[in-house]
């Protein structure tokens, strides 16, 4: 039987009248001329989406209607949302955009090909009440000369081209214009295998914040970054070229796994090239206040809603 998204049955509407309090409560207000909030999650395996309020055991993908509900209230928060592991299938993202309305557009990228692209696509999703596209879009390569140079004389710098292609969007609020790159490294078989990639985009980045400065632009990253920890040779690539992170950000998990440390995902700048005031940000946690019903373990819980956490940033514009 089909189903409508925008009419749930009741007890999941009353969830999520739950998860909108919630939210309400952890996060500051969207203001217009006053601030924008900037976030980044990983939805594990965004693509298809199975068009059933509950998925049986036997459906695939295991990502239903209630979850999608639940993912599009916490993305709605936002006013700019990168998002990796978006899959070659763009089911759910395409009802994604139909739940969140006219005033909603977004960006995405071709799939990355390759087994180590792993059907990706990376997207942003953006609220048009407040946000604007100021011109640019584009994603990063390495020049081969620069390859070619590495593989000769460092064998620790990036030997091949990024396994998921950055990606960098321009957008304007409130006047201010900033670019906002995100990206999704290669995990690998071990943290040391992520190091070079880290380093070429934090050195890569450091070059090009220098060339917005110019116009007055500021540049952004952030994205599923791989990294283990603060004091890891991952995190030290990170912050090599400068880029800063915030000590309240510096504070959370990423993922939902209770036993795993993790500080994958970044939002990150230089201090000396941004337009905008940073005040706030964190992670939205919600184990607890999506699908409760359903008893699921956290791995279930990651195929329905993700294995990352939200995290997000609020920034001034006046």
């Amino acid at each position: 039987m089909e189903i409508n998204l925008n009419f749930p049955p009741k007890e999941i509407g009353d969830e999520l009248k739950e998860l909108k309090k919630f939210l309400d409560d952890l996060l500051p207000a969207k203001k217009l001329d006053r601030n924008v909030l900037i976030c980044t999650w990983n939805i594990r395996v965004f693509g298809g989406l199975t068009m059933e309020w509950e998925a049986s055991e036997n459906k695939s993908p295991k990502r239903d209607a209630h979850s999608l509900l639940c993912i599009v209230e916490i993305i709605k928060r936002f006013d700019i949302i990168a998002v990796q592991e978006v899959r070659g299938n763009i089911k759910a993202l395409r009802e994604t955009m139909k739940l969140l309305g006219p005033d909603w557009s977004f960006l995405i990228t071709d799939v990355t090909a390759g087994s180590k692209g792993n059907n990706e696509r990376l997207a942003f999703i953006f609220d048009n009440r407040k946000v604007k596209l100021s011109g640019l879009a584009c994603e990063i390569v390495i020049p081969d000369d620069v390859l070619e140079k590495n593989r000769a004389i460092d064998p620790n710098a990036l030997q091949r081209q990024f396994a998921r292609t950055p990606y960098g969007v321009s957008f304007q609020v409130a006047g201010k214009t900033f670019v906002l790159l995100t990206l999704h490294v290669l995990f690998g078989t071990k943290s040391p295998d992520r190091v070079a990639e880290i380093q070429a985009i934090a050195d890569w980045i450091a070059d090009w914040a220098k060339d917005l400065n110019s116009w007055s632009h500021s540049l952004i990253t952030l994205g599923d970054f791989n990294i283990v920890k603060t004091g890891d040779p991952t995190f030290d690539a990170f912050i090599s070229s400068g880029l800063y992170v915030p000590d309240d950000m510096q504070q959370f998990d990423r993922t939902i796994f209770k036993k795993t440390y993790s500080f994958y995902d970044q939002i990150a700048w230089f201090e000396d090239n941004i337009c905008l005031k940073y005040t706030r940000g964190g992670i939205v946690d919600f184990r607890n206040n999506v699908l409760k019903n359903r008893n699921y373990t956290l791995s279930q819980l990651s195929y329905r809603i993700s294995d990352h956490f939200p995290l997000w940033a609020e920034f001034l514009t006046h």
